[in-house]
């Protein structure tokens, strides 16, 4: 009888010390005003959770156009900002398991409107570089009318940390905007002979205008070709089961965006492909927004097909070269995508654009096994916990729902258990993607 007593006990122990003073998963915590006043200076937050995590490491605070980020505190770290980045270099990570930086910011007139500012944290783990993200945070730059908070101790600060749920009280933001996409877009693809034979160079050029913000360029490969970037104008560039991005956090100002890739021809490629998915997404009023390109057929002299689509916007005209040039486009073609209005029946379903995306909420991730038991009965959960192993972690998380506004409501039903640490997780099918990408691949609005 004594001995599994001293077992149980044993175990019980373990987990305690590995729960509480063991290896812990980095996180990402950011405080800044809901609303602020152009050309005011205020003061934002981010606390980085980094437990015994030491060595080189990197804060980046991305921001929009028009923002202009000041160091306050960087914990003896070197401070720099040029054009939208502020980063904050380490040769040797603050030795303080937990530790705060803190910048001054401030919005030019150009910066008017609801903006979104973005953190990452990159660190050295057991010789890998790992990134954690911080959950983005919405700022209203201009006169605002100012609510009244309610009287209670639970009202949380004007400086409020964007984790925190909102009042129940706070009106939901409206998507009854149903405004065509901007006519002054326009998207060009040029295709050419590359430096071998089996190799095709394909620029874009996205004459923009003055649109700021969160967008993404993308394009299905065709069967039996690969890819590889080329010019990026400061976005970042992937390609992932079949397709390649470009993803910019935060637009450049410049008017006129021009990115490359090389497409490489396999062997079982046919002997004449198409590009044929190739569609520009942005935001527009808080309304995620695309614009299609048409059907480029190369590899052969065939001629192109267009689609037809219901909005049309001029094209822009693709650069002289002296390369033999394959294909040339056609007018670009806009179509709207709309979101529809926020409703109270708690099933309301999100028309998908691509994949099958999930939100769910996760509860833990420990590098020392635990059973799912253990967090269901620390956390008081009843649901399901799902688990998987990923980045040397065992990460467990809860619920499955179609809308980002029903994980985070979620997220903060478990928070109110005792789990402050829970946060919204993505999937595309298996995939895990980041929540950005998920709101732009289901035309979601982020919730704060």
């Amino acid at each position: 009888m004594i001995k599994p007593f001293i077992i149980f006990f044993n175990t019980v122990s373990v987990f305690l010390f590995s729960f509480f003073f063991g290896d812990t998963p980095v996180t990402l915590t950011g405080s800044f005003p809901k609303n602020v006043k152009i050309a005011t200076e205020f003061t934002a937050e981010i606390k980085v959770n980094k437990g015994n995590i030491g060595g080189f490491a990197k804060l980046q605070l991305e921001v929009p156009q028009g923002f202009t980020v000041k160091e306050v505190e960087s914990k003896n770290g070197n401070f720099s900002f040029a054009g939208t980045i502020a980063k904050i270099i380490w040769t040797s990570t603050p030795s303080d398991p937990e530790f705060t930086v803190k910048f001054a910011i401030s919005a030019d007139a150009s910066a008017a409107g609801v903006k979104t500012i973005a953190s990452k944290f990159s660190y050295v783990n057991n010789n890998n570089k790992e990134v954690v993200e911080m959950t983005p945070a919405e700022i209203t730059v201009g006169d605002v009318v100012a609510e009244t908070p309610a009287a209670t101790s639970e009202t949380p600060p004007v400086a409020e940390t964007n984790t925190v749920a909102a009042s129940s009280t706070t009106t939901a933001p409206s998507f009854d905007n149903h405004s065509e996409p901007n006519s002054n877009i326009m998207c060009s693809r040029a295709i050419t002979n590359g430096a071998s034979a089996n190799e095709y160079n394909v620029e874009v050029k996205i004459k923009k205008g003055n649109i700021k913000g969160f967008a993404k360029y993308q394009e299905t490969l065709p069967a039996g070709y690969s890819a590889k970037g080329g010019k990026t104008n400061l976005s970042s560039f992937s390609v992932s089961d079949g397709k390649l991005k470009f993803v910019w956090v935060s637009l450049p100002a410049d008017e006129e965006l021009v990115i490359s890739y090389i497409l490489e021809k396999g062997s079982n490629a046919p002997a004449e492909s198409k590009l044929e998915n190739g569609e520009f997404s942005y935001l527009e009023n808080d309304q995620s927004k695309k614009v299609k390109l048409p059907v480029d057929v190369f590899g052969s002299q065939a001629a192109i097909v267009a689609t037809e689509t219901p909005v049309q916007t001029q094209t822009v005209a693709a650069e002289p070269t002296t390369q033999p040039v394959v294909s040339t486009t056609e007018p670009v073609k806009t179509e709207p995508t709309t979101t529809e209005p926020v409703k109270s029946e708690p099933k309301e379903t999100v028309a998908r654009k691509e994949g099958n995306v999930q939100y769910h909420v996760q509860v833990g991730a420990f590098k020392n096994a635990i059973e799912s038991t253990v967090l269901a009965k620390k956390f008081k959960i009843s649901e399901t916990i799902k688990s998987e192993m990923a980045e040397g972690y065992s990460k467990f998380m809860v619920g499955n729902f179609d809308e980002y506004k029903q994980a985070r409501s979620h997220r903060e039903n478990v928070k109110q258990k005792g789990c402050n640490s829970a946060f919204v997780v993505a999937y595309n099918g298996a995939k895990r993607i980041t929540v950005q990408e998920a709101l732009m691949i289901t035309s979601q609005k982020w919730f704060k």
